[in-house]
Parts: C-alpha cells; sequence; structure tokens
C-alpha cells in the first residue's frame, strides 16, 4: 500500500534526523541576516515537498539543508536563492 503524504513526510524527517545527528548538523548552514543558528532547526528542501514521491527522496542528502525558520523562510520563495546556496552547499 502506497505511503499518504504524511506518513512520507515523518518518515523522512525521522531519516534527516538521523543523518543530521551523525554529521553533526546542529546549526543552521544558510547563516543569511536574522539568522537563528541552532535555534529552531528545520530542513529546508530544494523543491517544494509536493514535488518529492517518496520518503528516500525527501530525505536524501543533496535535496535538504538545516536551516533556521528566520533563515528557511528567506529562501522559501525564491528558487533561484534556493538553488544558489544548494549550488554551494550540495554540489
Amino acid at each position: 500500500m502506497a505511503m499518504n503524504r504524511t506518513e512520507m513526510n515523518k518518515e523522512a524527517r525521522n531519516k534527516i534526523a538521523e543523518i543530521a545527528e551523525e554529521k553533526g548538523l546542529d546549526r543552521c548552514e544558510l547563516k543569511l541576516k536574522g539568522c537563528s543558528d541552532y535555534m529552531f532547526l528545520a530542513p529546508a528542501h530544494r523543491k517544494k515537498r509536493v514535488e518529492y514521491s517518496s520518503a528516500e527522496e525527501l530525505a536524501d542528502e543533496k535535496e535538504w539543508i538545516v536551516a533556521c525558520t528566520n533563515c528557511h523562510n528567506i529562501i522559501e520563495d525564491s528558487r533561484e536563492l534556493t538553488e544558489e546556496f544548494f549550488k554551494k552547499l550540495r554540489p
């Protein structure tokens, strides 16, 4: 049976948390103006979540960057800015 979007996001989030812990990714990687650095961290994805079709794809290390809420919000609506950071941080 296919996984629904909520289950897929939860599974991906758990895997991302594991990867981040293993690699010591516990600070915002974007460091934009107003960065809260190590507080309120969440993965910022290369594409919108609805564009991913599996938890594995969502959790792929090349598809997310650790970001604080402030930095995540800055890149959220700019495909160009998002790609700029992914090219630099996840080539």
